[in-house]
């Protein structure tokens, strides 16, 4: 099968376009979205997709630039014969025409099933299955992307597998894999194993093994039942007898222990109360005492802590003073630099004029905008009340003022609660009863009865009247200041200060952007740049010591003869030295500013040791009254001691007792004798309840007989399974039997591989210099697989060779597939490569023209499509005849090929 020639119509971005294949080659190339790939699609569907398809592989074909359904025309030659397909895909309503040179013209299906055929396919792909298409001829069609697949993976349809097989056969002169009798014999032997196992190696439902099995289990099932009546019938003896033992421990042994344990708790606990208070006595004093010692300890250290840290203050200061007389220096040096900087500055200005202007444009544009958001902010400005840092400040200060005041006519104040009174209580005329309370903050009279009449005056002198005007005056203050700003609290105005102070800082960055535009008389200063270059002209001639000094310093005559580039050299070496300096200056101020803040730290820290030493001494001197208060109090040591022997000798006859029980239960976790002894009653009801559990399934379970019915089962059991193991090694048997079969067919099979490796060899020789040997793999079942590549002694999986290397690879194995298979289709075959090679290096593009021509010398058809067509002209010139590059410009995708007789031809996309 030969492409002769294809037009494609309303194609995606294709309007119109034809074009010719060479006998040989067809190189085509183009630029990336010029149609190259839309061309492989089109082309492909048009051979194998039904024209009546419908869904998303005809939909890929419609151009959303060109009105139109999408029509494909091929002339190709099969069969020794010539013939025209033309296909235009419209959904259900799609045509496909296919004609010869004899005079057969076939439409509809009958044109579809022609055409397949003479693909070597029984029926083209329905738009249902539009998943089947790219595996028709996936090994002749080469789409953009899929150059570095192996050839040989997924299904064996993508590369016509039966129909390479039966070429390699015949290339080979093999003889066929099997006789009649060898069928015969392995065909029994699978309808035997089939009737036994299951495809998947499962042992088949309904078989006489499935049988077998089941009785097997159901008689094991049995025998387990009845080993599990006489387990249980002996366990439930034995847990009945084990019952017994433990009660009678109960009661003999762990009870009696248990209380007497109790009991010495419970003494044990009376006396260590009564010990207690005096133990805690002691311990306080012996803690005051460690406590002074320490105390007494770090107020030594801090008094040395502290004397050293006077001495390095003193240091500080002195290199405070040495660090600011080198910022002066560098100051002078750095006003100097920067006068003589400015001075070539003014030089350079004159020639900047031009791209002055320009900027002044900009600037015009740029403070438009800032103007706009200017407005914006002004405007959410103008709808916040004016609160200002100062005012949140006052109002603040106002509110602590007054809680202030008010705390301190709360602490100067005095107080009177009736507790109980049996005569009536009157508090400046005021009856008072039981529970009253009254706080004073001016002298008043309280009469008890008729007879007692007590004058009572808060603390604090004149100093409560006071604080009472103070804290009217503080509330008073603070209600303006509320009234003035419309606000109840300082929170709620230091909100809205902040909102404010967001916006206005917004509000001076635009400000401070529009001051780096010089926006004043923008449209002035373009028309004034002479007048301005006048100026600098003036104020240089006004600089001329300067001017004299910087010229002898530079060593000419003049420096306004220095051309731009060396102004620019001056005025950077100049910065430079000024950079050094500001460095210098920058660097003492960063020492200066470490200084200063080692200097506040180590302030701060005096203060703190000396205010720690404060309360060192308070707290030694209150220590040492408790101490001496401490001491008058000891208790009798004699007392002591004689109360802790007696309670000694209770813990040590109380610890015996518990470690004899630890040592009886060494696993469990220890308790103690009340939760313990709660626990052995509660042990002992249960156990009586399970004993007559297990009496009474003792006499259940011995009714019957259960040893004479588990040897009843057990024999049941040896026959089941006596007949199972006897099917079982006959399944096994015909299993290892047909894998022999499968294994001597598999030797047989791998003959196959061979002569499909001798044609992929001369490719690779034709590709590289260095030896490479392809390695294939052949099973009946698989197919061709285990595809590998031998690079001396070591041979490397397809996957794990580089993307280059996967692409040439497997290049090479199409064109031998494409030269084994051709025979079957008119002895030639097309093969398209759509940007196949784009990972292979630079250096392999000889070795990949040598391959390819190998390939056309075979008799192949090679389509090659590629966005650089200079790296394949040299095949170009290696055929017959020169080379021929046709283009059409009117319209830009028309583009018509060479005749068909030409061997090989090259057409442009662009």
């Amino acid at each position: 099968m030969r492409l002769i020639a294809c037009t494609l119509q309303n194609v995606r971005r294709h309007r119109a376009l034809e074009l010719h294949f060479g006998r040989q080659l067809t190189l085509i190339a183009g630029a990336n979205e010029s149609g190259k790939s839309t061309l492989v699609e089109a082309l492909h569907k048009a051979l194998f997709l039904r024209a009546t398809a419908t869904g998303r592989g005809v939909e890929e074909l419609r151009s959303r630039l060109h009105a139109g359904l999408p029509e494909v025309e091929i002339r190709f030659e099969a069969e020794a014969e010539t013939w025209r397909l033309r296909k235009r895909f419209a959904g259900a309503s799609g045509t496909c025409q296919l004609s010869n040179g004899r005079g057969i013209a076939l439409s509809g299906p009958e044109a579809e099933e022609q055409l397949a055929r003479l693909l070597g396919f029984e029926a083209p792909v329905e738009g249902r299955r539009i998943a089947q298409l790219p595996e028709r001829w996936a090994h002749l069609w080469v789409r953009q992307g899929e150059a570095g697949l192996n050839p040989f993976s997924g299904n064996q349809d993508r590369y016509d597998h039966q129909r390479l097989v039966e070429q390699l056969q015949q290339h080979g002169s093999q003889n066929p894999l099997e006789s009649g009798l060898d069928r015969q014999v392995m065909d029994q032997i699978q309808q035997q194993v089939a009737g036994l196992y299951t495809a998947t190696g499962k042992v088949k439902a309904g078989s006489a093994l499935a049988d077998v099995q089941r009785r097997s289990q159901e008689a094991a099932a049995a025998l387990a039942l009845a080993q599990q009546q006489v387990a249980d019938l002996e366990a439930a003896m034995e847990q009945w007898r084990s019952i017994n033992e433990r009660l009678e421990t109960i009661e003999r042994q762990q009870r009696p222990v248990l209380q007497r344990e109790l009991q010495l708790q419970q003494q044990t606990q009376l006396l260590q109360a009564q010990l207690d208070p005096l133990l805690q006595q002691e311990k306080e004093r012996q803690q005051r005492l460690a406590q002074q010692q320490q105390e007494h300890t770090e107020l030594q250290q801090l008094q040395q802590h502290l004397k050293a840290e006077l001495e390095l203050q003193h240091n500080d200061e002195t290199l405070r003073q040495q660090l600011q007389i080198q910022a002066q220096q560098a100051q002078v040096a750095v006003q100097e630099l920067g006068q003589r900087q400015e001075l070539l500055q003014r030089l350079l200005d004159r020639q900047q004029l031009n791209e002055e202007a320009r900027q002044l444009r900009e600037h015009q544009q740029q403070l438009k905008a800032l103007q706009e958001q200017a407005e914006t902010l002004k405007q959410q400005l103008a709808g916040l009340p004016e609160i200002t840092a100062e005012q949140v400040r006052q109002l603040r200060q106002a509110e602590q003022a007054l809680a202030q005041a008010t705390a301190r006519c709360e602490a100067m104040a005095a107080g009177v609660e009736v507790v109980a009174a049996d005569q009536p209580i009157r508090l400046n005329g005021e009856a008072l009863t039981r529970g009253d309370r009254r706080r004073l903050e001016t002298a008043v009279q309280l009469e008890v009865g008729d007879g007692v009449r007590i004058q009572i005056s808060p603390g604090g002198g004149e100093a409560l009247p006071q604080a009472l005007e103070q804290q009217q005056t503080c509330r008073l203050k603070l209600e303006q200041l509320q009234q003035q700003l419309r606000l109840t609290s300082s929170d709620q105005a230091e909100t809205i200060e902040r909102q404010r102070q967001g916006l206005e800082r917004e509000l001076a960055n635009l400000r401070q952007a529009a001051k780096a535009i010089p926006w004043a008389g923008l449209q002035q200063r373009l028309d004034q740049q002479e007048p301005r270059r006048q100026r600098l002209d003036d104020h240089l001639a006004a600089q001329g010591p300067l001017l004299t000094a910087l010229a002898d310093q530079l060593g000419v005559r003049d420096v306004g003869d220095l051309d731009p580039a060396q102004l620019r050299h001056t005025l950077e070496a100049q910065r430079q030295q000024s950079s050094e300096h500001s460095r210098k200056l920058e660097h003492c101020q960063q020492q200066l500013g470490t200084l200063e803040q080692a200097q506040r730290s180590r302030q701060t820290n005096l203060e703190q040791l000396r205010k720690r030493s404060g309360q060192l001494e308070g707290s030694l001197q209150v220590l040492g009254e408790r101490l001496q208060q401490l001491s008058g109090n000891q208790p009798v040591a004699a007392e002591l001691d004689s109360q802790q022997q007696q309670l000694q000798a209770l813990r040590h006859e109380l610890n015996e007792l518990q470690a004899a029980r630890r040592n009886r239960n060494p696993r469990q976790a220890f308790a103690d004798a009340a939760p313990e002894l709660e626990a052995l009653e509660q042990e002992k009801d249960r156990l009586l309840s399970q004993r007559g559990q297990a009496q009474q399934r003792t006499q259940s379970l011995g009714a019957n007989n259960p040893l004479a019915e588990l040897e009843q089962r057990q024999a049941t059991w040896e026959e089941a399974e006596a007949d199972r193991r006897s099917i079982e090694q006959r399944g096994q048997a015909l299993r290892l039997l047909l894998d022999r079969f499968h294994s001597t067919q598999s030797n047989l099979a791998n003959r196959y591989s061979e002569p499909l490796r001798a044609a992929i060899a001369p490719y690779l020789a034709a590709l590289a210099d260095e030896p490479h040997q392809p390695l294939l793999a052949f099973d009946p079942q698989q197919g061709f697989h285990n595809l590998q590549l031998r690079q001396g002694d070591e041979a490397f999986a397809f996957e794990r060779l580089s993307g280059g290397m996967r692409e040439q690879l497997a290049a090479t194995v199409r064109l031998a597939m494409a030269e084994v298979l051709k025979p079957a289709y008119g002895d030639v075959l097309p093969l398209v490569f759509d940007d196949a090679f784009t990972n292979s290096d630079r250096e392999r593009q000889q070795g990949l023209r040598r391959m390819l021509e190998r390939g056309m010398q075979q008799g192949i058809q090679i389509v090659l499509l590629t966005c650089h067509p200079s790296d394949y002209t040299p095949l170009l010139d290696e055929g017959q005849g020169q080379d021929q590059n046709t283009r059409k410009k009117n319209p830009p995708d028309l583009v018509e090929g060479m005749p068909a007789a030409t061997n090989r031809l090259m057409v442009s996309l662009d």
